[in-house]
C-alpha cells in the first residue's frame, strides 16, 4: 500500500470480495480497510449467491495508522 499511496499517489484503495471469503475480509480489516458497503446477492459461487463486500482505505487513514505508536 505504501507504493500505491506513495509512488502512484493514489487517494484511495477500494478492494472488494465475496462474503464467503472470510480470510480476505479479515486481511482487509487487519490492514486498516473499512467496510463501506455490500451488494446483496451479487456474486455466485458454487451455485450459491453471496454478497459482494466493498472496502475502502484513504491515504490519510493509512498515514495515521502508520504513524501510530
Amino acid at each position: 500500500m505504501g507504493h500505491l499511496f506513495g509512488a502512484c499517489r493514489l487517494r484511495r484503495i477500494e478492494p472488494d470480495t465475496w462474503s464467503g471469503n472470510e480470510r480476505a475480509i479479515r486481511a482487509f480489516l487487519k490492514a486498516g480497510f473499512v467496510e463501506e458497503g455490500r451488494r446483496r446477492a451479487s456474486v455466485r459461487v458454487c451455485e450459491e449467491w453471496y454478497d459482494s463486500v466493498l472496502f475502502g482505505l484513504l491515504r490519510e487513514e493509512w498515514v495515521a495508522a502508520d504513524e501510530a505508536p
